[in-house]
């Protein structure tokens, strides 16, 4: 789990660490030196684990959809919609 401090800078701790912290002790966290913390500019910081492959590719990432405007659907498909109205044609 990473924790972004007060003061700007992340940790990484496990998730049983973080909930056994006193209110006490997370503000200590604060003073921490760089040695125990980093500064990240990336929001996307270690998103996905450490998963240094290649990320495969699931069966969505394979549906494209289109959605016709208006202008590419014939009139009596309109006609045929229960959500038509006259002034989309």
């Amino acid at each position: 789990m990473i924790v972004q401090l007060p003061n700007g800078r992340i940790i990484e701790c496990s998730l049983e660490q973080y909930l056994s912290l006193t209110d006490e002790e997370y503000r200590d966290l604060n003073g921490l030196s760089s040695a125990y913390t980093k500064e990240v500019g990336n929001p996307f910081y270690s998103r996905f684990s450490n998963n240094t492959g290649k990320a495969e590719k699931t069966a969505i990432d394979h549906i494209e959809e289109h959605e016709p405007a208006l202008d590419e659907i014939e009139t009596y498909e309109k006609l045929d919609d229960p959500y038509f109205h006259s002034d989309d044609v």
